[in-house]
């Protein structure tokens, strides 16, 4: 059963706040995020032994975009997509009829030693501990079990990022406001870094590359994202309608002058499979 996130967020809970704040966006994340980041994943599901699966699970589903993938590719698997997001599997409820439960990927809801694989897909990041979050995976997967992960790797933003966080400074918008003990993407973000967290996390057999991925912008998607659910959204809510109204107006007009190469985006993806070390 799904429940409410909302009252869960603490100060001292960083990983509440964020799940709180992806229940929000929930939304626009489905219907202008996703599509972008969907795609530059699947290379992973082709890594992945699904044929032979029986139990998947999808840790930080969010709005279920791989859930059905995961499916046609292991059609004798039972597919479970956890998050801690409530407002994202909720999205995630009217595309997909696989199971969804509201899980802490910190600690998870799962009896140990049971899963065959465990999917990660641009979210381990998120974890302030992404160690503890990787052995937490281990204690679920079976002997001879398989996580793969999709992390970003080099990556120079989206374009246009930029400009929209010139333009908020500009209008007095307070500062970002979520904790960035959520955002570690620092830490994982090369293939030797990656490859020692998954070691660290008591994994082994760990095989990681990279591909980079090209995805053309436009004006209206970068201002769609950015106001709906990317990481200027809450900071652009502070403002009065009017200095808001003011500062996307100016924004677009920055973006419609840049040229087409510009609004090319190319960022570098990391990918990652490994078994439980015995």
């Amino acid at each position: 059963m799904m429940r409410d996130d909302a009252g869960a967020t603490r100060a001292n809970d960083p990983s509440a706040a964020l799940a709180t704040e992806y229940s929000e966006k929930a939304d626009a994340y489905q219907q202008h995020w996703s599509p972008v980041i969907g795609p530059m994943a699947m290379p992973l599901l082709d890594r992945l032994p699904l044929v032979a699966a029986k139990w998947i699970v999808d840790v930080g589903a969010g709005t279920g975009a791989h859930l059905d993938q995961l499916a046609a590719r292991a059609p004798a698997a039972r597919i479970l997509g956890v998050d801690r997001a409530i407002g994202m599997l909720r999205a995630a409820r009217r595309r997909t009829q696989h199971s969804l439960a509201v899980v802490d990927a910190q600690s998870l809801a799962i009896q140990a030693a049971t899963i065959d694989i465990a999917t990660l897909i641009f979210m381990l990041f998120h974890l302030p501990d992404p160690v503890a979050g990787l052995r937490e995976v281990r204690r679920i997967l079976r002997p001879g079990g398989v996580i793969g992960i999709v992390t970003w790797g080099r990556d120079d933003d989206t374009p246009g990022l930029a400009i929209m966080k010139d333009e908020l400074d500009a209008a007095g918008a307070a500062p970002d406001p979520r904790n960035p003990v959520v955002m570690q993407r620092e830490r994982l973000n090369t293939i030797d870094k990656l490859s020692a967290l998954l070691v660290d996390g008591g994994f082994t057999r760990v095989h990681a590359w990279a591909h980079v991925v090209d995805y053309r912008w436009t004006t209206d998607a970068i201002v769609n994202v950015q106001l709906g659910c990317g990481v200027t959204a809450r900071r652009i809510g502070n403002l009065s309608q009017a200095a808001a109204t003011a500062c996307v107006e100016r924004v677009r007009r920055r973006l419609a002058a840049l040229d087409a190469d510009a609004l090319l985006y190319r960022p570098e993806i990391l990918f990652a499979t490994a078994s439980p070390s015995t």
